[in-house]
This record gives C-alpha cells, sequence and structure tokens, in this order.
C-alpha cells in the first residue's frame, strides 16, 4: 500500500465535500437510482405536512425490514426523498425469548421482524409488522417518532406484509396477504382485531392478465382524488418483478359493492429492471397541488434489496413510472424537492452507514432502555443443548451508546460488549462457548449453523456498493485459546479475516464459506484458514485489519481482499481475492451482505477482543490510487475561515471536537486511504451542518441546541 507524504499532492482544492457513501445524490440537482447503494428492503414511507410538525417544512420518514437484528425496525428521516438518515428505532429487540437472543440452539436467522408499514394520524406515530417466528403481527405507536418510546401491542395472529391504513373517517385497517389481499378492520384504539376482510381481492380475479404471477403481494394502501389505490408487487412467469396498481371508489370493495361483486380495477404500471414492491409518496406543490412518486426496491444481492424513488406522469387516474415506463440501474431523475444550497450539501452528507471511533458519544434514545419481565424458565425443545436462562443483565443497560448505524446479530447479551471498559475501544467478551447445536429452524432441512454464525455478540453495519473498504485495529492480548475474533463480510456465505489463539499462539488467516451449503458441516473445517493466508502472530498484541469489498467485479457476485498491518502503515495482502459470495436460494438469512466486527470461543468462556475503531472509505487498495489527501486538507482550510460567533455553541463544539481528529490524523502518518477518509468525512459532516446553522449577527449565548457529534458519514 502507498503511504501517504507529509503533504498531499497535487495543488490545493476547495471545500466542496464528496456526497455520503450511501447519497445517490449528485449534487446537481438531479439522483441516481437505487437510492442509498444498500439494503433497505420492505420500505414503507410516510409524510409529515409542514402544518403537522415543529419544522414547518414537510418532513418524510421511513421504514424497512431488519428481521433478526437488533435494534430493529430503523426509522429513518429525510427533507428531500433522497438522502437519508438514521434517527430511530422501534424496538431494541423484538423478544427476550431464546429464537431472538440466539439462546438454547434457538435462532431468527431470516425471520424475526418483517415488511413494516408505517403511519401517522392524529398526532401519533404508528408501525405495524409481522414476525415469522415471534407470535405474529405487532403494532406500535409512539408520539415522538425521533426520540419517544413505542409501546407494544401484539395482535395475536400472523398478518403477511402488513399495511395500516386509516380510511377517511378514521377506522383503521391492516391490509395483507400474499396470493391475494385481506383485510381486519382494528377497534378504535388499535389493540385488537374486530373484524375479518378476507380475499377482498386475489391473483386469481385477474386471471390471463400479463402482469399476474407469483408474489403478488406487499400491497400499501392509499387514497388519491376520489380512489382508493392499492400498490402490489407481481412476478409474472418469465418476466422480472413488477408493480400491479389496482383501484377502486370502494375501500372494503366485494364486502360493501352491490352484489357482493370485486370492485378493484388493475393495471401493471411499472415492468423495469425489477424495481417492485414498495408504496406511493406524496410531495406537495404549489397551489395545494400533490404529485405522487414511486418509492420501490429492487433485488440487488449479494448487496441487498436497494429502494428507488421513481417518479411518475398520472393520466385518468393511473401513474406511468420513470421515462415513459422505464426505470434503469443508474438511472437519473430530477431532485423532486429543492432545498437551500447549504442545506443541500449537508443532506448529501447523511448517511446509513459511519466510521467510528468508539467514544461512546452517540445520542440517548429511548429504545435503549427498553423494560422487559422475565417470565419464568420453561423446558428446552432441544435436551441437547445446555440451559441457557434469560437473565436481567443481559437486558440491563450497560451504558454504552453506539451510534444508530449499528446492529447486533440477534438480541445482544449487554453483560459482554462495552465501550466503557476501555475508553475509545469497543470490547467483545465470550459470554459462551459454541455449541455446534443451532440450526435454521426456518429452512426444512434444519441446515446446521456454522460456529461463525453462532456470535450472538457481532456487531454490523449495512455495506454499501460498489465499492467498499474497512479497517479496524485489533487488541487480542485479551483472547483465550480456542477463541476466533476478526472482520467479516457475511451472510449465510461468509468472508472473514480473524485471529485464532491455539495453545499460547495466536495465528491471523483468511475464512471464506461459499456455497453448495452443506445440511451438517464439519464446523471446524468449515472454518479453516484458506491455504496460503495464515501468518503467525508471534509476540504481536496489536494487528491491524482491512477488508476491500468489491461488488461490481462482476454482477451478482461479491469478492474480497484482506489485508493485515502491525503498525497501521505497512500493509500485507492475505492471498488473493475470495469469494464468490451470491444471493443464497434458501433466504436462510434473506438479507443483504454486511460487515461485522466478531468473537467467538470454541473452548471456554471468558475471552475477549478490543477493536479501537471502524474506519471506511469507498477506495480499494486493487484500484492503485495514491493515498490522497486533498479533500481532508480542504475541509481543515477550510474550517480555519469560519467565525465562531456566527454559529450556535453546541454545534461549534462538534464541529472542534471533529477538527481535533482531523489534525490530529493530518500530523502523522497514513498507511490507508480510509485514514484519511473516516476524519474528513467526520469534519465534513459537522462544516456542512454548520452552514445550515450561520447567523449573520452573533447569535447569544443561549442558542439552539444541537445534537452532539456524529459519526464520519
Amino acid at each position: 500500500m502507498n503511504r501517504a507524504p507529509a503533504h498531499a499532492p497535487g495543488a490545493a482544492v476547495e471545500w466542496s465535500p464528496k456526497p455520503s457513501y450511501t447519497s445517490a445524490d449528485t449534487g446537481s440537482g438531479t439522483y441516481s437510482v437505487p437510492l442509498l447503494r444498500s439494503d433497505v428492503p420492505d420500505i414503507s414511507v410516510e409524510r409529515v405536512p409542514a402544518a403537522r410538525n415543529d419544522e414547518g417544512r414537510d418532513v418524510y420518514y421511513l421504514i424497512s425490514t431488519t428481521m433478526h437484528l437488533s435494534p430493529g425496525a430503523p426509522i429513518m428521516k429525510s427533507y428531500d426523498l433522497v438522502n437519508w438518515e438514521i434517527v430511530n428505532y422501534v424496538f431494541d429487540r423484538a423478544s427476550i425469548g431464546d429464537p431472538f437472543s440466539l439462546r438454547n440452539g434457538q435462532t431468527s436467522y431470516g425471520q424475526g421482524q418483517w415488511a413494516p408499514s408505517l403511519r401517522h394520524h392524529d398526532g401519533r406515530f404508528y408501525v405495524a409488522f409481522n414476525t415469522n417466528n415471534l407470535g405474529g403481527a405487532h403494532l406500535y405507536r409512539t408520539d415522538d417518532i425521533e426520540n419517544g418510546a413505542w409501546q407494544r401491542t401484539p395482535l395475536g395472529r400472523g398478518l403477511h406484509d402488513p399495511s395500516l391504513f386509516f380510511d377517511l373517517d378514521g377506522t383503521p385497517y391492516i391490509f395483507y396477504g400474499s396470493g391475494g389481499t385481506s383485510a381486519v378492520r382494528l377497534d378504535s384504539g388499535l389493540t385488537a382485531i374486530e373484524q375479518d376482510y378476507p380475499n377482498i381481492f386475489t391473483a386469481s380475479d385477474y386471471a390471463g392478465r400479463p402482469f399476474i404471477g407469483g408474489l403478488f403481494e406487499g400491497a400499501q394502501f392509499h387514497h388519491i382524488d376520489g380512489h382508493y389505490y392499492a400498490v402490489v408487487i407481481t412476478w409474472p412467469p418469465g418476466q422480472g418483478r413488477q408493480v400491479v396498481m389496482l383501484r377502486s371508489k370502494e375501500l372494503l370493495g366485494r364486502y360493501t359493492s352491490a352484489g357482493g361483486v370485486n370492485t378493484y380495477e388493475a393495471r401493471g404500471v411499472l415492468n423495469s429492471d425489477g424495481f417492485a414492491q414498495g408504496s406511493l409518496v406524496p410531495i406537495s406543490r404549489e397551489g395545494g397541488r400533490t404529485d405522487w412518486y414511486g418509492m420501490f426496491f429492487r433485488d440487488t444481492f449479494p448487496l441487498g434489496r436497494t429502494p428507488a424513488l421513481i417518479p411518475a406522469t398520472w393520466q385518468d387516474g393511473w401513474p406511468t413510472f420513470g421515462d415513459n415506463g422505464v426505470v434503469r440501474v443508474d438511472g437519473v431523475f430530477a431532485k423532486p424537492i429543492r432545498l437551500g444550497p447549504e442545506q443541500e450539501v449537508f443532506e448529501r452528507q447523511k448517511s446509513i452507514v459511519a466510521s467510528d471511533d468508539f467514544a461512546n458519544d452517540a445520542p440517548h434514545k429511548a429504545y435503549m432502555d427498553e423494560e422487559w419481565t422475565i417470565p419464568e424458565p420453561t423446558l428446552l425443545d432441544d435436551p441437547g443443548c445446555e440451559a441457557e436462562t434469560v437473565e436481567l443483565a443481559e437486558l440491563a443497560p450497560n451504558g454504552s451508546r453506539l451510534d444508530p448505524v449499528w446492529q447486533w446479530n440477534h438480541a445482544p447479551d449487554n453483560r459482554y460488549w462495552s465501550l466503557t471498559d476501555r475508553d475509545g475501544w469497543l470490547r467483545l467478551t465470550n459470554g459462551k462457548v459454541v455449541t455446534g447445536q443451532y440450526r435454521y429452524t426456518k429452512l426444512s432441512d434444519r441446515a446446521a449453523l456454522a460456529w461463525f454464525e453462532e456470535a450472538r455478540n457481532t456487531l454490523s453495519q449495512r455495506t454499501f456498493g460498489p465499492r467498499q473498504s474497512v479497517e479496524t485495529k485489533m487488541d487480542i492480548s485479551g483472547m483465550k485459546h480456542g477463541d476466533v475474533a476478526g472482520l467479516a463480510a457475511y451472510n449465510r456465505g461468509f468472508s472473514y479475516v480473524a485471529v485464532k489463539r491455539v495453545g499460547g499462539e495466536n495465528t491471523l488467516g483468511v475464512v471464506n464459506r461459499v456455497q453448495p451449503f452443506a445440511a451438517d458441516p464439519d464446523r471446524a473445517a468449515l472454518e479453516s484458514f484458506v491455504p496460503g493466508t495464515a501468518v503467525a502472530l508471534d509476540d504481536a498484541t496489536e494487528v491491524h485489519v482491512k477488508a476491500d469489498l468489491d461488488f461490481a467485479s462482476q454482477a451478482g457476485q461479491l469478492w474480497t481482499t484482506f489485508f493485515y498491518s502491525l503498525d497501521g502503515l505497512n500493509w500485507t495482502r492475505l492471498g488473493g481475492r475470495v469469494g464468490p459470495q451470491t444471493l443464497d436460494g434458501s433466504l436462510a438469512h434473506f438479507m443483504g451482505h454486511r460487515v461485522g466486527l466478531f468473537g467467538y470461543a470454541t473452548q471456554e468462556q471468558g475471552g475477549h477482543v478490543d477493536f479501537d475503531h471502524y474506519l471506511l472509505s469507498d477506495t480499494l487498495t486493487a484500484q492503485g490510487r495514491p493515498l490522497d489527501t486533498s479533500r481532508l486538507d480542504a475541509a481543515v482550510a477550510y474550517a480555519a475561515t469560519l467565525d465562531e460567533r456566527h454559529y450556535p455553541k453546541a454545534a461549534w463544539t462538534a464541529m472542534r471536537a471533529a477538527l481535533a481528529g482531523a489534525k490530529a490524523a493530518r500530523a502523522g502518518e497514513f498507511g490507508s486511504q480510509n485514514q484519511i477518509d473516516a476524519p474528513e468525512r467526520a469534519l465534513s459532516y459537522q462544516l456542512a451542518r454548520l452552514g445550515t446553522l450561520k447567523t449573520d449577527a452573533p447569535p447569544p449565548e443561549a442558542s439552539v441546541v444541537a445534537p452532539g457529534a456524529r459519526a464520519a458519514r
């Protein structure tokens, strides 16, 4: 790897930060599709009009599926429908039972929380979603979507792909189903189901139409100009996934129509590049007019299911999406909502992934204080497993606050992770020994999990495309015999770089698991090092590792190249690139690949590993580019031109903290682009935020309270 010189090559550049890793905003009034470049499936979007919020402008919130991850059901926020950031979660844990906690041989891989629906009604926010293995559908509510706690109501039965809808008179319904759409009416307090309306319309009602096929699910309902519209995904034989829209003047169709006939007419409205399931999104225009866009996702595995905002032209009450019905991957459209220039710069810095220095400075959120009642112990389904009972300590907050970009692989055991045991480091402690007794309960062959998949306290973020680099530094001095710890790009198939401690000796190497997946693998052999990648670490207690993820070299494949360094400056590649990671047809995990920090024990519990940081870049070593500090230098130089008197105190303090980090990094040597990009992104985020808060006159001391410093975007 190239090491950065004392000064950046080339002429100085003006501060003009690049968009965040998950922004599809071009910076010139347009955006490309898909948005976010990350796994954000089963999207539901809700607008809160300016007249109904405290910000004086329309605000959009988005929710998506996160299945077995914890915290879950992320709430994302946007002002322009293009740039998004995570502001909250609906829950910390979907359940404290064994399946959601990787306990007693049970798992929620590919199950858990599915297909949420987000609605705002009479000043309150509601979320409905189904769980495939946690008691069916649940409804949550809160008065404060960004900072409030959510109240949970189990509905007592499964409702596949639920869509919450308030009729014009306020009556609440949930529409649901696959192969057809049914509904239930809720009581006025949204606490119980009062009435069923099965099969309001089904795929068979439209037999012979060219857009009819598999799925026919995910219906989301809207009322527009006197009609009720349902947006449905369908998959006709021999074709790609596409969007069908249905409309009727009768919400319940055959249940209220004369003669009980189906009143919903249907049309195929989008069949292009696989953009399909999602919803309609309203956009306010002058004169009280409303435009309706589509927000649909497409399968982009192994990256995941990626959403797209798609414009529509309406005629005779039906939309044509994209450019005369055509929407291409990497297609470009005009942004539907324009903001002021300073605001747009800031929006482009927002992201759903981030570098992190593990400083324990993330904002406190109510989901972190979620409370549960511990149940009485029950008999185990699998007597071959050693009994584990739920303990209050594993649920209790531990004083550590992670940035909302992070999620755990199943609900964590809070006794065994910390940001406070060692300042500026994430500590993962092995609270149990892997058993080899865990299986995929959703698969018919009940295939076994790998040891890596048993690691409950794996901390992860989404991947982003088309290229991603991740770097971390590990202190391995606390590992015990049989421990394994490292950095992984993972799904059911996974590639990771890890340290294994055996008999007092630490060895670093690469593991690569690809398809086909055996139902009962030899776990030790499965996670043995790829030949030619093992390196003895001798007496080293710290090691830097780096993973370069390439989603672009071959469509539908992820190839990863791993590196290591003992000083963070001089790097060595560990063998060649490994892969390919591809879509698992069994959908055992059913999500995009993630990047995770992990540790597990094979012999004894109690060992630990410390991670010093998590540094992102979109530059890969294989691209052969020299290290470039020009954007970092430009950000530092621009910060020096600002006058403290024109900014709120809290925001200025956050910027100065990011500036101090950038200067400290610049004062040393760089061994990777990650080490440059992370402090630059952190500083540029704060500088862009300051731009939205500047006042012409020095503000009073009691200025607007601003959130704390955010991680690098």
